[in-house]
C-alpha cells in the first residue's frame, strides 16, 4: 500500500473520519491508530508484523525497566542486552547476506570450509526506521527515567506510527506522545497539509520519476555508453532525484500527520544551499543526523575527548551512518567520504575562528559584513561542497562501488563521444536548486489560491490535483528510494 497509490487514498479517506470522531476518547483512539498502523504495515507483508511486535513490546518492557530499577549496574546491564537485540536484529535481517558473502570470502581464502550456512532471509520493509525510533525512546529514558510512558499501547503506536513507519521523518516519543495525548486539537492547518501532500506528489511523481526513468538509471547503469557531459547531468540530476524522491515522502507523511492532527518534524531544509558539511547535515535528512548526533556520536565522547578523538568520532559516526542504509560497501565508502569531509571542514571552520579570535585579540577590527571577499568566498564554499555532495551520491546511487568509480572516471575522461541527454533533464535539475538557493516557496501562492475554497472543495481540488499529477508521472512508479533502507 504504496502511500501514492490508489489503495492508500481509499484507506485514509476511510480511517481520517474515525480518527477525529474518535480523538476525544482516549482508549479507542489509541487502539484505533495502533490497528490503523498495523494495517497498513501488514499490507507489504503480514509476516513482518510479528517483528514489529516483539521489537515494540521489548522497547517498552526495557524503557519500564530502566525507570523501575535504581541499581546503575543492573541498569546499564538492560541496556547492553537491549542495544544488543535491537542492533542484532537489524543486522540480522539487513546485513545477514552481506556477511555472509564476507565471511565465506575469508573462509575460502582461508582454505576452510564456511560454517555460516546461506539463509534466505526478507529485510522487513521500514526496519531502519522503526528499530532507530524505538532505540531513542528507550535510550531517552535510561538517561532520565522520567520520561518513561508507561501505557503499553501509547509506546506500541509511537513505534509503528503508519504516516511515517517506512521512510521517516524519525520521530522523538516526548514530541509525538504529547500530541498523542491531546484530546483536543487546535484549528488543523488543512491548506498547509494540502500545500504538502500536493509538494511531495510533484517531487515523487514528477520530478523523481522523470530524472530516474530518463537519465540516471540509464548512465549509472551503463555510464560508458554515454558522453561524459550526459554522464555528469547524471549525476547531478541523481542529486535531484535523491533529494526529490525522499524530501517528497516527507512531505506526504508530513501533510497525512497534519490532516490527523500531528505536526512532524521537518526532515529537509534546502539542502543544496549548504556553504559547508556541516551546513549540509543540518539540512539533509535532520531528524537522522540528530538522531546519530544524540546517540552514537555524543554516546562515542562526542567533543569531549580533545581534537583527535572529536575527528574520529565524526569518521565513526558517519562511517557507521552510511552502513545504516544498506547492506553493501558502497554505503560504507559514502559514510567515509562524509566523514572525512566533516573533518575538513571542522578543520576550516576551526581555523577561521582562531585566526577571527586572533584578529580581535591583536585590537584589530572584526569585518563588518561579507563583503565583496566574503561573498566569493560564500560562494567558492557552496561549489565545493554541492560537488563534493555529488561526487559522494555517486557511491550512493551506484549498484556497487565498482560501478561508483566507472561512472566517475566517465566524466573525468572529458569525451564528447557517446549517447547525450535530454535537455528537460538539467533543467529541472537548475529549477530544483535554483529553488533553493533563490529561497522560492509557492506556499503563499497556493494558500492565497487555495485556502478561500470550502473545505469539502479543497479535498475535491486537492483530489483533482493528485489524478493530473499521476497522470503526469510515468507508469509504474518506482517505490520510494528510502523504503530499502
Amino acid at each position: 500500500m504504496n502511500i501514492t497509490s490508489f489503495e492508500f487514498a481509499l484507506f485514509f479517506a476511510a480511517i481520517l473520519p474515525l480518527n477525529w470522531l474518535l480523538r476525544s476518547r482516549a482508549v479507542a483512539y489509541r487502539l484505533f491508530l495502533l490497528l490503523a498502523s498495523y494495517i497498513f504495515y501488514a499490507s507489504f507483508n503480514a509476516k513482518f508484523l510479528l517483528i514489529l511486535l516483539v521489537f515494540s513490546f521489548l522497547t517498552w518492557f526495557f524503557a519500564v525497566v530502566f525507570a523501575e530499577t535504581s541499581d546503575a549496574r543492573f541498569r546499564r546491564f538492560c541496556l547492553i542486552l537491549y542495544v544488543g537485540f535491537s542492533l542484532g536484529m537489524l543486522v540480522f535481517f539487513k546485513y545477514y547476506e552481506m556477511l555472509y558473502i564476507s565471511a565465506d570470502w575469508l573462509f575460502r581464502v582461508l582454505s576452510v570450509n564456511s560454517p555460516v550456512p546461506l539463509l534466505d532471509v526478507i529485510m522487513p520493509i521500514g526496519i531502519s526506521f522503526f528499530t532507530f525510533q524505538g532505540m531513542s525512546y528507550a535510550i531517552d529514558v535510561y538517561r532520565d527515567p522520567g520520561k518513561v510512558e508507561r501505557s503499553l499501547v501509547e509506546v506500541f503506536c509511537f513505534i509503528s506510527f503508519f504516516p511515517t513507519i517506512l521512510s521517516g521523518p524519525i520521530l522523538r516519543a516526548g514530541n509525538f506522545l504529547g500530541q498523542l495525548k491531546k484530546e483536543r486539537v487546535g484549528q488543523v492547518d488543512f491548506t498547509r497539509a494540502f500545500y504538502l501532500l500536493t509538494r511531495g506528489l510533484i517531487k515523487k511523481i514528477i520530478i523523481s520519476s522523470y530524472l530516474s526513468e530518463h537519465i540516471v538509471r540509464v548512465t549509472f547503469g551503463a555510464p560508458e555508453g554515454y558522453s561524459s557531459a550526459a554522464v555528469a547531468v547524471g549525476i547531478l540530476s541523481y542529486a535531484v532525484q535523491i533529494y526529490c524522491d525522499f524530501s517528497g515522502y516527507s512531505d506526504l507523511a508530513q501533510g497525512v500527520g497534519l490532516l490527523m492532527g500531528f505536526d512532524i518534524p521537518d526532515n529537509f531544509n534546502a539542502p543544496y544551499t549548504s556553504l559547508s558539511l556541516r551546513d549540509f547535515w543540518r539540512r539533509w535528512h535532520i531528524t537522522f543526523s540528530t538522531w546519530l548526533r544524540d546517540y552514537l556520536y555524543i554516546s562515542l565522547g562526542g567533543n569531549r575527548k580533545g581534537t583527535g578523538r572529536k575527528y574520529l568520532n565524526l569518521v565513526t559516526t558517519m562511517a557507521l551512518g552510511g552502513l545504516w542504509h544498506g547492506a553493501a560497501y558502497n554505503f560504507l565508502v559514502w559514510g567515509f567520504i562524509h566523514g572525512f569531509g566533516l573533518v575538513g571542514a571542522h578543520m576550516v571552520g576551526e581555523f577561521r575562528s582562531a585566526r577571527a579570535a586572533a584578529r580581535v585579540a591583536a585590537g584589530k577590527a572584526a569585518a563588518s559584513g561579507p563583503g565583496l571577499a566574503g561573498g566569493l568566498w560564500n560562494a567558492a564554499c557552496w561549489v565545493l561542497t554541492f560537488a563534493y555532495v555529488n561526487v559522494a551520491w555517486v557511491f550512493f546511487g551506484a549498484e556497487d562501488a565498482g560501478k561508483a568509480v566507472d561512472i566517475l572516471r566517465r566524466v573525468a575522461a572529458f569525451d564528447p563521444d557517446g549517447a547525450g541527454f535530454r535537455p528537460t533533464c538539467l533543467i529541472l535539475v537548475v529549477v530544483v536548486v535554483g529553488v533553493q538557493l533563490l529561497q522560492v516557496t509557492g506556499r503563499d501562492v497556493f494558500r492565497k489560491g487555495f485556502e478561500w475554497l470550502p473545505f469539502p472543495a479543497q479535498g475535491v481540488a486537492l483530489g483533482l490535483a493528485s489524478a493530473v499529477i499521476l497522470k503526469l508521472g510515468p507508469d509504474g512508479v518506482l517505490p520510494f528510494i528510502y523504503f530499502q533502507f
